[in-house]
């Protein structure tokens, strides 16, 4: 198996990891308070975690 194949760039991961925090912290927000800045960290987190997902799926449509 190709190793080189299935890596995943270190950028996207952290994209990812730093919107899924937004994420949560919208999400306990919006439990707490519900301002509207508490759906927009919602909305920032997941278009942050948008590329890995666009990513996983190019890369699986390509296999095919």
């Amino acid at each position: 198996m190709d190793t080189q194949k299935r890596k995943i760039p270190v950028f996207l991961i952290l994209l990812d990891l730093v919107g899924a925090i937004l994420v949560a912290i919208g999400i306990l927000g919006a439990l707490d308070e519900g301002s509207p800045g508490d759906y927009l960290l919602v909305v920032a987190g997941l278009v942050l975690m948008l590329p890995l997902v666009l990513h996983i799926l190019n890369r699986l449509q390509g296999r095919r």
